[in-house]
């Protein structure tokens, strides 16, 4: 997903679904120099700001980062399932 200063309440229930409901490898290396050592525990505050406060501009570079995790995980080949 690209940048977007404001995200519908839409478009954070479908990507909180999709990390919900998928499974991935506990640890991932974004380049640039950001190493993610427990995904889970990266996603699970991010998840619950974009879910509270995807209506304030604010959080936008948070939300898409949690975009761009997932992104990343589909490009590595991390994700190992479906739950």
């Amino acid at each position: 997903m690209e940048y977007k200063p404001e995200y519908t309440k839409e478009e954070i229930d479908e990507m909180v679904n999709w990390f919900t409901s998928h499974t991935f490898e506990k640890e991932m290396d974004m380049g640039h120099g950001v190493y993610i050592c427990d995904v889970e525990q990266a996603i699970a505050p991010l998840m619950h700001m974009a879910k509270t406060q995807y209506e304030n501009r604010n959080y936008s570079g948070a939300i898409h980062f949690l975009s761009l995790i997932r992104d990343e995980l589909v490009k590595q080949n991390k994700v190992t399932g479906e739950k």
